[in-house]
């Protein structure tokens, strides 16, 4: 508040009272009275008032900020009207429907230090996690199926190796095609690769996730540069927290155990987006974007698959792991994930379309 003096126009303006029915040293006695009292009325506003005014401000500048990137008429009103979710309302008016089913490679890769960050040279590390998705606006469903980076595959020119090297060998492109080949021709529409602080970055920029810590996590890996240290018990993850749940293999249940912490991440988050808050997050979330993802989907796409993705129910998506055995000791020169044709079938079937078997 400031400490100026209070004009006469202020005075007089406050003064309701006739100055020439008072006597002369009545007046010297309100100039010099009325100020202090009109200071003192002043700093008595109740902090309700002020708090309302505040909020009236906030609400004011997220209205004009949403009016620049929803137009009015994008809102389904007549859908909150007869009982529609606002946050379902608010993210289809973020951007477009999806219009057909999306099948979809999204890897987890280990970023290449002596490229440029952002760059597509600096996403052909290996895929430390590889997730397929289906996500199915007709029927509204999202079927993920993660597939374990030891998956033992035979790439072309490099022989039978583990999947996570085919990111390494031809990028995102051999990267689906051995995927493909692998699971019985699947169809794969758009790929989206996430470098190793990407996970981190995004975590952070919504502010963290909740997650049930099952067990202590105690590990330092100074080649990764992961130091997890973690306490079990439902709490809330900063970025480096989250890549440490989500990375973390050192114990009996090995690269499967991680697999479902994953899944787990990848849920906090979605649940985290789905709060219509998050569209004060949206220049953080598209600042992460520009530099740790690279992907072949339009600006469209992503919003039509995010605006779909985060008015599902929990009972809608659905996650599972290719099943398969780890290869025995001398078995081969490396230790694989050994996954049968009957094995690819169960994880594929009803779930998944192939070149063999649109649906």
């Amino acid at each position: 508040m400031s400490n100026r003096p209070i004009t006469a126009s202020k005075v007089r303006s406050a003064d309701t009272t006739n100055r020439a029915d008072l006597p002369m040293n009545s007046l010297e006695t309100t100039q010099i009275d009325l100020p202090q009292t009109t200071i003192t009325k002043v700093r008595r506003i109740p902090f309700a008032k002020i708090g309302f005014t505040l909020s009236l401000l906030v609400s004011v500048g997220v209205g004009a900020f949403l009016g620049r990137i929803i137009p009015i008429n994008a809102l389904d009103w007549g859908g909150l009207l007869t009982g529609r979710k606002p946050e379902e309302v608010l993210m289809e008016g973020l951007g477009r429907k999806l219009e057909r089913p999306y099948q979809i490679l999204v890897m987890g890769v280990d970023r290449v230090l002596d490229a440029p960050l952002g760059s597509p040279e600096s996403f052909n590390g290996r895929s430390d996690s590889m997730l397929l998705i289906r996500l199915d606006p007709i029927d509204r469903s999202v079927h993920m199926l993660s597939i374990p980076r030891d998956t033992q595959v035979p790439i072309p020119d490099y022989g039978v190796t583990k999947i996570n090297a085919a990111n390494v060998y031809g990028g995102a492109e051999l990267a689906q095609e051995v995927v493909s080949e692998k699971l019985n021709g699947v169809e794969i529409d758009r790929y989206v690769r996430l470098d190793t602080h990407g996970l981190s970055a995004l975590v952070d920029a919504l502010g963290g996730i909740e997650v049930n810590v099952p067990k202590r996590m105690k590990y330092v890996d100074n080649t990764q540069k992961l130091n997890i240290d973690l306490y079990a018990g439902v709490q809330t993850l900063n970025g480096e927290q989250a890549e440490g749940f989500s990375r973390f293999r050192h114990d009996e249940d090995g690269d499967i155990g991680r697999i479902q912490r994953q899944q787990i991440v990848l849920k906090a988050v979605k649940a985290k987006i789905a709060n219509p808050a998050v569209v004060l997050h949206l220049p953080d979330l598209i600042n992460v974007m520009q530099k740790h993802v690279d992907s072949n989907l339009s600006f469209d796409e992503m919003m039509a698959i995010a605006t779909f993705s985060m008015t599902l129910k929990p009972e809608q998506i659905q996650s599972t792991s290719l099943k398969g055995r780890p290869s025995e000791p001398n078995e081969f020169r490396f230790s694989y994930w050994i996954v049968s044709p009957e094995d690819v079938d169960q994880a594929i079937a009803n779930k998944f379309t192939t070149k063999q078997n649109p649906q």
